[in-house]
């Protein structure tokens, strides 16, 4: 996995909903059902979750999913893949790679043969472990082991280890402890100088400067807001073209059914992320995870137009339809681009169209049984 040193440094805004999506996969782990479901297939790959006791050796990849995994003295022939709300590893020797998502991540003694790719928001490869690359996200990163490259996006990211080649980090903070060594160059997309110890040795230390949120200008800001208005407007434009029963149905529902709407959204909200993780922890799945996301984010780009759109048209029904979607699609557009609230608009949009997309569902699942029970039979000869 290869990044090119020429990429600007992601937003703070960007790091956030990342740590927060990853966040939420911790938080939902929680409420799966604690009944096991381990079990070992053919190609000698184990599935586990926390009420599973015996997961010290895979001659395959490693499934697993729960609240808190503390792994020790295990062989693992292949990968690791685990998500939850505590993930420890320590003293083992893993044949791949190590994919990770939690609120606290902590490797350490461990000799991994491929890369470490891992999200939370505290995240350490500790003392004593090996891997060919890092690569991780949190809000405190730390990489105290042992690699041969790394590339590394936190508030305050720590390096006190060796990395026999290049780093990238993109950061607030970045501290090169007394114990960094680093052959290669370090691309630091940091907001301030980083601190530097006494003992640290890198080969060549490349700064390029960020700028904090906070100093953004007015105008910045106000062309961000026109920039989302006239984006959501187009689109609020398209979907009334395109698709003007549903943007009608979506106001109707929303006018006489808005409870069943707002709740199905919000219920299928919360189910996305651990439907998600069942699908590809079944293995079998993967392919339906990978439709669900892709629906995600469609619906996640379409909602704020659609919710604008069909908001629109509940108030001015009398109206010419294409002038309220586009007067619906600004005022979403700009208030999505508002500092602060914007995030907060957008997701109650998006649970807005993911409940409409629901309730259609529903609906049409309970019409079809009920006229098939009410055709007439032929006549028995």
């Amino acid at each position: 996995m290869a990044f090119n040193q020429t990429v600007t440094a992601p937003s703070h805004k960007m790091r956030r909903c990342l740590l927060m999506a990853f966040a939420l996969i911790a938080l939902a782990l929680t409420a799966l059902p604690t009944a096991s479901f381990a079990g070992t297939d053919t190609a000698g790959n184990v599935l586990a979750t926390e009420a599973d006791s015996d997961t010290s050796s895979a001659e395959g990849d490693l499934y697993w999913a729960g609240q808190s995994l503390n792994l020790d003295d295990a062989s693992i022939g292949r990968d690791i893949i685990a998500a939850g709300e505590s993930l420890s590893i320590r003293d083992c020797t893993v044949g791949g790679a190590i994919r990770l998502a939690a609120r606290t991540i902590d490797i350490s003694k461990t000799a991994i043969d491929g890369s470490v790719t891992v999200a939370g928001q505290h995240v350490v490869l500790n003392t004593g472990s090996t891997a060919n690359c890092f690569y991780a996200i949190g809000e405190t990163v730390a990489l105290r082991g042992s690699t041969k490259s790394a590339a590394l996006a936190g508030d305050t990211v720590t390096i006190d280890g060796t990395v026999k080649g290049d780093v990238e980090v993109w950061a607030d903070k970045l501290i090169l402890g007394k114990n960094a060594h680093i052959t290669g160059t370090v691309n630091a997309h940091v907001s301030e100088d980083p601190e530097r110890a006494a003992g640290a040795e890198v080969g060549a230390l490349k700064i390029d400067r960020t700028e904090n949120e906070d100093t953004s200008t007015v105008n910045d800001v106000i062309g961000g807001i026109v920039a989302a208005a006239l984006s959501t407007c187009f689109v609020a434009l398209l979907l009334e073209l395109i698709f003007p029963r549903a943007t009608a149905s979506a106001a109707g529902m929303l006018h006489q059914r808005s409870m069943p709407l707002w709740v199905s959204g919000l219920l299928g909200t919360i189910a996305i992320v651990p439907a998600v993780l069942l699908l590809i922890i079944s293995i079998a799945g993967l392919s339906l995870a990978g439709t669900l996301l892709c629906g995600v984010i469609g619906i996640a780009l379409m909602s704020s137009a659609f919710a604008g759109c069909a908001i629109a048209r509940m108030v001015g029904h009398n109206q010419n339809r294409y002038a309220m979607a586009a007067v619906g699609g600004v005022i979403a557009g700009a208030l999505t681009g508002l500092p602060l609230v914007g995030d907060f608009i957008s997701g109650v949009a998006f649970v807005f169209m993911l409940g409409y997309i629901i309730q259609i569902i529903w609906r049409n699942a309970r019409v079809k049984p009920q006229q098939a029970a009410n055709t007439p039979g032929l006549p028995s000869a």
